[in-house]
């Protein structure tokens, strides 16, 4: 059962948040006419008439704050920990022991550090941010907000785009073993992609029902547990091999060419993989008071993605060590001898994740989505809430899901989107953010802009490896065929 907390702030109705938004209007159309309180006073009047549309309905935005940090951790590597932790092995093929090792170190360090950044600006001089965009644009300007908000929604619409085509490669996977066990030809079997695709959607057209992020904490739960088990899957595979001791301290060979594109294809993926910032201040407004959200979150924060480093760690070093420089982008594939049940589990496991980890990168985006339908037809408000849902939501997975059908090679393009999103909103809004509000000065200012500098050099060279993966994958791949990702 979904953890309860009574507190104020979780029982915070529209009426009293309607006062409080007016009394807040109220005082800075008082201190008269400085540019700073105009604008506090547009944002509230905006609230406020978002409020107002809203009333009575609870469609759009509502905090709650039911959620305990425990819950908050499982969302936090619900995110993070996905099917790419499989190809991390093969990134730190291309680095190498040490620069691989070196970079999964590295990007722990940076993302923990700009997450307690992005935690720290939830809650400014009394005012919450319900969203990531909120806060950039209370803090940093509507021209800002402007640009996270088209980063942050166009990673969350093509992640779980990807997310569909991973689990309908799995889906099928998994269908094909099964026709293979109950001694059924080839042809007779029903492990088409397209096919699976469509079931997969279905699965999302139910699970999309969840009115909210904090109703779909059960999804994260799960979620979690099985990004634990295919990836103590690879682990056990690596360990069982380790002692070969594989691997080189420069990586994989290859022309100067081919080893820059390598190593910036693996840096991109390190940094996408760390990536959970498009969320957290989303999953921060469900956590409830007392303590302070900012206190409970670094608690998740740090649990979560120091989970994620260990996870991470162990998967890449023991399946380099087991494979070496051959080794595959998916390290299931790498273990011919291993029995068939274990990459079946593994594939059951990484569908079941995707059908969850789906749901904490969409609900986001559904109550932006309501919020928009909110201003634009105000006499929803008066509609029963399922119905708008399952209207709109029902609509998006089968838009999705048609993209995934037909543009099988899209997944390539997440990483592309991955690696133009990770710097700004993993890294620079996080500290253009903390900057403006708590005013870091000496030493700590300047390791700030030292690591931006760095974030944003290895942001390029991602996206340039990621471009050139995207020319050489989709010229392969074929309409309503999957992208041949296939996972065992």
């Amino acid at each position: 059962m979904a953890p309860r907390g009574s507190s104020s702030r979780g029982a915070h109705t529209h009426g009293t948040h309607d006062v409080e938004l007016a009394a807040a209007a109220a005082a800075a159309a008082a201190a008269g006419g400085h540019h700073g309180d105009v604008s506090g006073l547009r944002r509230r009047s905006s609230l406020l008439l978002r409020a107002d549309l809203s009333q009575g309905s609870m469609l759009g935005s509502h905090h709650t704050g039911h959620t305990s940090w425990p819950i908050a951790t499982g969302h936090i590597i619900t995110t993070i920990i996905g099917a790419g932790v499989l190809g991390l092995p093969h990134s730190m093929a291309w680095l190498g022991w040490v620069g691989g090792c070196g970079a999964l170190l590295l990007f722990y360090v940076i993302t923990l550090w700009c997450m307690w950044m992005l935690a720290d600006v939830y809650e400014v001089k009394g005012r919450r941010h319900s969203r990531y965009k909120d806060a950039v644009a209370s803090i940093l300007g509507p021209r800002a907000a402007v640009v996270l908000s088209v980063l942050q929604h166009a990673t969350m619409l093509l992640v779980t785009l990807g997310y569909h085509i991973a689990g309908a490669e799995s889906l099928a996977y998994i269908a094909g073993q099964a026709c293979q066990m109950m001694g059924k030809p080839q042809d007779s079997c029903m492990d088409t992609y397209w096919v699976m695709a469509v079931i997969f959607g279905a699965m999302q057209m139910l699970t999309s029902q969840l009115p909210n992020l904090e109703a779909a904490w059960w999804t994260s739960l799960i979620g979690a547990a099985m990004s634990f088990g295919y990836s103590a899957v690879a682990i056990a595979l690596g360990a069982s091999q380790a002692s070969q001791h594989q691997g080189s301290v420069a990586g994989h060979p290859g022309s100067p060419s081919e080893k820059a594109f390598g190593i910036f294809n693996a840096l991109g993926a390190l940094g996408a993989s760390y990536s959970c910032a498009i969320v957290l201040i989303e999953i921060e407004d469900t956590l409830r008071e007392p303590p302070k959200a900012s206190v409970s979150m670094k608690k998740a924060v740090n649990l979560g993605i120091s989970i994620t480093f260990v996870v991470y760690s162990a998967v890449s070093v023991l399946g380099y060590m087991a494979l070496g420089d051959g080794v595959p982008g998916n390290i299931l594939l790498g273990f011919r001898g291993s029995p068939g049940w274990v990459t079946l589990l593994g594939n059951l496991m990484v569908l079941i994740h995707m059908v969850s980890a789906y749901q904490v990168l969409a609900q986001p985006l559904f109550a932006s989505i309501e919020d928009i339908l909110l201003r634009c037809c105000p006499s929803l408000a008066n509609v029963r809430e399922w119905l708008v849902r399952a209207v709109y939501r029902c609509l998006y997975v089968a838009v999705i899901g048609v993209l995934a059908v037909a543009l099988p090679f899209f997944s390539s393009i997440v990483g592309l989107i991955g690696a133009i999103s990770y710097w700004p909103t993993a890294v620079l809004f996080p500290m253009l953010m903390y900057r403006a509000v708590h005013q870091p000065r000496g030493a700590v200012l300047w390791l700030m802009h030292a690591t931006n500098g760095l974030m944003g050099a290895v942001a390029l060279m991602a996206v340039v490896g990621a471009v050139l993966s995207i020319a050489e994958g989709a010229a392969g791949m074929k309409p309503f065929q999957g992208s041949g990702n296939v996972h065992g």
